[in-house]
């Protein structure tokens, strides 16, 4: 009897029929992995479409509108239409505005006919001889050369980028010889440097400075006086609308000026 209970037990344990209920299951999850992904997949499918159709009537030009416009604008409150002109130097100061600046600051030496400022062209030139600024011989500048390069600094603050002021030393024609200044051209050149250093360390900016000498190559006197010798003993200051447009022709002579109307 207990033989007989034991061969039944592991009969009914080694059924060949078992593995039927195994493998139902893993149809059954099979199947219902399959039915997910197929879910998933036209979901997705459904998703793109909306997206596509969305994108496509984003871009579809409007009545009304040219065909390569769109019907939204991306960036909300931003006015359509022909943009504003954008001045390339919003703060610019005439050439004008700046010449009446100067003249204003040095008016009590222009009534006394010790510097003078005149208008050629696109360019403002100031006229600063000698004796307000250097002793003979000298490229130091004196404490009043110091005071009217202020002023003219005040004037010359805040040009705009194409604006240039160059710097021109000139001498006479008595030639120079010593060890600091060997001739000349290193006169001139020395005084010009001096000068626009002062102008810069007063607030003229330095991308709009050029500096020139010129020894006594560009006279507007005969050096056959001792007025007219003192007369070309200067320093120019030119004011120029943009750069590289500054004059490198014979200093301002009225004389000149004047025979060359009279020829016109």
């Amino acid at each position: 009897m207990f033989k007989k209970t034991i061969k039944e037990d592991v009969s009914s344990r080694t059924s060949p029929d078992r593995y039927l209920i195994t493998y139902a299951d893993l149809v059954t999850l099979l199947l219902g992995l399959f039915v997910i992904l197929y879910v998933s997949s036209r979901v997705d499918e459904e998703r793109y479409k909306e997206f596509a159709k969305a994108f496509a009537d984003y871009f579809k030009p409007q009545k009304g509108e040219e065909a390569h416009g769109t019907g939204l604008s991306p960036f909300q409150g931003v006015k359509r239409g022909i943009p504003e002109p954008v001045l390339p130097f919003p703060n610019r100061r005439s050439l004008q505005e700046i010449q009446s600046d100067v003249q204003k600051s040095l008016e009590a030496y222009i009534k006394q006919g010790e510097i003078s400022i005149v208008t050629r062209g696109q360019n403002v030139i100031i006229t600063l001889p000698e004796k307000l600024l250097f002793k003979s011989g000298k490229a130091e500048i004196e404490p009043e050369g110091v005071a009217i390069l202020e002023k003219i600094s005040n004037s010359l603050r805040g040009l705009a980028e194409d604006q240039e002021v160059a710097v021109d030393g000139h001498t006479d024609s008595d030639p120079i010889r010593n060890f600091r200044y060997p001739s000349n051209w290193h006169l001139s050149v020395a005084r010009a440097v001096n000068v626009a250093y002062l102008l810069i360390e007063k607030g003229v900016p330095e991308r709009s400075i050029v500096v020139r000498g010129f020894a006594d190559q560009r006279p507007v006197a005969d050096n056959t006086t001792p007025e007219n010798k003192a007369k070309n003993r200067r320093v120019e200051i030119t004011i120029s609308e943009q750069k590289s447009n500054v004059p490198t022709t014979k200093g301002y002579n009225s004389a000149d000026e004047e025979e060359s109307k009279k020829k016109k």
